[in-house]
């Protein structure tokens, strides 16, 4: 597993990360790979390839098909949801590749309360690739910058490390875009939300969120905001606006997997 640390970019007057000669730590990790196969974290069987899931259990992956082109909700035939149209979120589109169900759910499970960053590593991985497939078929283009979904300290410390910074880090060096943890922060410490009903994750406040030390980096710059999971989409919606607000240009939403709404 790389553990590089990011590098800060001492020419720039605030601090963005990135990963250098990410081009070569990717080829030295395919190389790995093939001397070295990994094991699966599902079945356990040798993965045989450059991620750690053999080719059955990522072909057995629930994936996101048919969904609204803003919010990415699934749905039976591609256009815009009836939420959307009623109401335009702040940010402009969705880029998930998985649906929240098993062993997805698992996998992130795993991942963010049982601190193996390998399945996050690979769920982040799942992701660049979709998003390197959007790129190369003309149907998105690349952000500028990456924006963590922030953590308040309080959960950081209890948790000891930000799931959506590590996915940030992960994409980071999949896609050679640089990020920023300190341009927004969590203000207000709101209850976990797998812990929440529906309308209590809809009840989120907007002033959850404010502009951190380095806010004057999104100034004009096209942002992706990632995250782990989507659900109702009112954490992604108030930091939109937050993000808006401070000077962004446009924000998207970049995620690991899809929660449908009528669950």
């Amino acid at each position: 597993m790389n553990t590089s640390k990011p590098v800060l970019h001492r020419s720039l007057k605030s601090p963005i990360y990135t990963d250098n000669g990410f081009a070569l730590k990717r080829i030295l990790a395919a190389a790995s790979y093939k001397l070295l196969p990994g094991a699966c974290l599902l079945c356990g069987l040798s993965a045989g390839g450059d991620i750690d899931l053999c080719g059955a259990c990522e072909r057995s992956l629930p994936r996101l098909d048919k969904h609204c082109d803003i919010c990415a909700n699934p749905l039976n035939c591609p256009g815009i949801c009836g939420r959307c149209l009623s109401q335009r979120p702040s940010f402009s589109t969705v880029q998930v590749p998985l649906l929240y169900q098993y062993p997805v759910d698992l996998l992130l499970q795993r991942f963010k309360f049982s601190g193996q960053l390998a399945a996050g590593k690979v769920l982040s991985q799942l992701l660049a690739r979709h998003i390197k497939q959007q790129v190369d078929s003309g149907k998105c283009t690349l952000p500028e910058l990456l924006i963590p979904v922030p953590l308040h300290w309080k959960k950081r410390f209890t948790r000891g490390f930000n799931q959506s910074e590590v996915i940030t880090r992960e994409l980071s060096r999949e896609l050679d875009i640089k990020y920023c943890r300190q341009a927004i922060k969590r203000v207000v410490n709101t209850p976990p939300q797998h812990k929440l009903s529906r309308k209590e994750r809809q009840r989120i406040p907007h002033s959850a969120f404010a502009a951190g030390r380095k806010s004057r980096l999104l100034h004009g710059a096209r942002i992706a905001l990632v995250d782990d999971v989507l659900t109702t989409g009112s954490t992604v919606e108030a930091l939109s606006r937050c993000l808006m607000k401070e000077g962004a240009k446009s924000v998207e939403i970049w995620l690991l997997a899809r929660t449908p709404l009528d669950n």
